[in-house]
């Protein structure tokens, strides 16, 4: 019999131990000021998700050609932490790279810093699903670590999207959601899936700042499902960020006193 419940709580879990419903984040960590010669970084931690970001900036660009007389520029930069991975994943690091790009961009006040380029360079140490969003949320930390202005905060929350057919082999009026998957529940089953990336504005949560789709087309009912789902777990990401700036601010105030 104690057998039995064993197997039952096992089927309740997801493959990280997590409750099946699929509603709740993997642990979260938060550290800056990692490295010494960026102007600010940050290693954001999701579960197995490692990603270490650094902001050099604002500064001159090295071509002249690219400089914005009005604007301030938003270069990203996407490093993997093996070299065949990166081989093979090129064309996806390019897609990560110029979301983020596109998501900075909108977000970064870049009219006070004219003429000047922002880099941000991401570092990832280990992967284990829900990378997109991971890799933001560790740019986000950096900015914030470099003292960048900021015209919106924004969080990002990944869904995983099962269809109906895929679910123990019948037919269900509704697709199963899955928050913040791990890299095994990614590739679980290709041809029933799709990830879904929602970026939400901190103070306005039901607002959309951008989204991303990988896999096939995601019916609209899951769509705004997964904008549902979104909008109730963006608020564990900032918490974190101010957890993290004031561990931050308390490391410093100890270090200048305890001279």
């Amino acid at each position: 019999m104690a057998g039995s419940n064993s197997n039952t709580n096992k089927r309740t879990l997801r493959p990280d131990g997590r409750p099946s419903q699929g509603n709740t984040l993997r642990p979260l960590a938060c550290e800056l000021s990692c490295t010494h010669r960026a102007d600010g970084s940050a290693l954001w931690k999701a579960g197995l998700t490692h990603v270490l970001a650094a902001v050099y900036g604002p500064i001159a660009p090295l071509v002249i050609a690219k400089e914005n007389p009005n604007l301030g520029m938003v270069s990203v930069v996407i490093k993997m932490a093996d070299q065949g991975q990166q081989q093979q994943s090129n064309n996806q690091t390019l897609e990560y790279g110029q979301f983020l790009h596109d998501v900075l961009t909108a977000c970064i006040d870049v009219a006070k810093f004219p003429r000047c380029v922002m880099e941000v360079v991401l570092q990832v140490i280990q992967s284990d699903g829900s990378m997109l969003a991971c890799l933001l949320h560790a740019a986000v930390a950096a900015l914030m670590d470099a003292g960048i202005d900021l015209l919106y905060m924004p969080v990002a929350t990944t869904c995983l999207v099962v269809l109906p057919s895929s679910l123990d082999g019948t037919k269900k009026k509704k697709s199963r959601i899955l928050l913040d998957p791990t890299s095994a529940e990614e590739f679980e089953d290709d041809d029933c899936s799709s990830v879904v990336v929602l970026v939400n504005e901190k103070n306005h949560p039901g607002a959309i700042l951008g989204s991303h789709t990988f896999g096939g087309g995601v019916p609209l009912e899951d769509l705004l499902a997964c904008v549902q789902v979104a909008s109730k777990a963006c608020h564990a990401i900032p918490a974190f960020f101010r957890l993290a700036m004031e561990q931050k601010v308390t490391r410093e105030s100890q270090t200048l006193w305890s001279r």
